[in-house]
């Protein structure tokens, strides 16, 4: 018989597997497709990336550990193109260019952090009163913050990536064999 699961149980485990596959699907992100821009308003992979990795680093650390984020041990430069404004951080400049590598090695730091930082939470990190004024979202507690940049962003923006990649000719994420369809809708085999 297993134990009851708890709240910080269900972040943890689900955290880790939202980051797994958020990282699985840009794994064969070139830096070509990473700085396409798509007609209309959507963003790049490359501005997308950026976003989920910076707003986890900098808004967990922050507001949750009251520490400085990774992007700001880094001197502020990551691959994102233009300067790093604290006050600013999850604002980016629309066709900037990202250093791909530069970006994916701080994403998969950000990624590898904040897997080892789900260890330290505690029910205070889960009630903490969160600031998101500045972004027009009022006041939240930890765990909303703690559930967005744990598994909402990384599958929401995970999705977008891949829909990204498709739009470029490329696989969106790669499919266990099991799904793979060998046949075209429509065909037969007579």
């Amino acid at each position: 018989m297993s134990l009851p699961t708890t709240e910080i149980d269900g972040l943890r485990r689900q955290s880790v597997k939202a980051w797994s596959w958020f990282e699985d699907t840009v794994s064969d992100v070139t830096a070509e497709q990473a700085n396409w821009w798509p007609p209309g308003t959507a963003n790049s992979i490359g501005a997308t990336y950026l976003h989920v990795v910076i707003n986890a680093d900098v808004e967990i650390n922050r507001l949750i550990h009251h520490r400085e984020p990774l992007v700001e041990r880094r001197d502020g430069d990551v691959g994102q193109g233009f300067p790093y404004d604290p006050a600013r951080f999850d604002r980016w400049v629309r066709h900037a260019p990202v250093e791909w590598e530069q970006l994916r090695e701080y994403g998969l730091a950000v990624h590898a952090w904040f897997v080892e930082s789900l260890a330290e939470l505690n029910q205070a990190h889960l009630d903490e009163p969160v600031d998101m004024t500045r972004s027009g979202l009022g006041m939240w507690q930890g765990r909303d913050l703690l559930e967005l940049h744990g598994y909402n962003h990384p599958h929401i923006h995970g999705g977008e990536v891949a829909v990204l990649k498709g739009l470029q000719g490329s696989v969106g994420w790669i499919e266990p064999e099991g799904f793979v369809q060998v046949e075209e809708y429509g065909e037969t085999d007579d």
